[in-house]
């Protein structure tokens, strides 16, 4: 029996996929390759860059000054106390601003009667070419209480006043609401000359007079 030899298209057929094998793997390596920078480079876009952690070496310092429970007293010419002015904390900037915390202004008068102020917050306003407030702005929660010689006590409450130590007045255009013994008032708006003792209510003001009965 004789047994035929291979034909020569099935002797190549076995080389040609062998080599065929290497040229395969070289283009799924390029497809691989391909897709693994196509979604390295959606990596990339998607994930947003990390915060530099260098901080800046020349950040700027605005105040040159800070005091906790320091008590400032004033004189006039004849030396007397013009007023007195304490706060928790007090934090002087280089525009010649001061930020008070919890501020508490005593303001005298010739009379020898005073004003005390309290407040949660406030700023000092310096002047432009001396060591003296211009204007102290005091703010959230602002009580003006005074005591007179019969020890009756009248109180105004507003949100913001402006004092001006040179001419000795305050002002405000806040709703601000007096309050004595017998009588509550409410205004919008303020004008109050502290020597003179005056007080001067600009506009919508409305009051209540309570007086006490005389029967038992």
């Amino acid at each position: 029996m004789t047994t035929q030899s291979p034909t020569s298209s099935e002797q190549d057929s076995s080389p040609n996929i062998a080599r065929g094998l290497p040229g395969s793997w070289r283009v799924w390596g390029i497809i691989s390759l391909g897709a693994l920078a196509f979604f390295a480079g959606r990596q990339l876009v998607l994930e947003p860059p990390a915060p530099s952690r260098t901080t800046n070496p020349t950040t700027e310092i605005n105040y040159d000054a800070y005091s906790v429970g320091i008590t400032s007293v004033l004189y006039n010419a004849d030396g007397r106390i013009e007023y007195t002015l304490e706060a928790s904390e007090q934090i002087h900037y280089l525009d010649n601003t001061t930020v008070l915390t919890n501020p508490f202004v005593r303001l005298y008068q010739d009379s020898g009667a005073r004003w005390n102020i309290v407040a949660r917050s406030g700023r000092i306003h310096g002047a432009a070419e001396s060591d003296d407030i211009e204007r102290l702005d005091l703010s959230d929660e602002v009580e003006l209480f005074q005591i007179d010689e019969l020890g009756s006590r009248m109180t105004l409450a507003t949100e913001f006043i402006s004092i001006y130590p040179g001419p000795e007045t305050m002002d405000t255009d806040r709703e601000v609401i007096m309050s004595t013994e017998h009588l509550r008032q409410t205004a919008m708006g303020m004008h109050a000359d502290i020597n003179q003792d005056k007080l001067t209510f600009l506009s919508q003001v409305r009051g209540r007079y309570e007086v006490e009965s005389s029967q038992p």
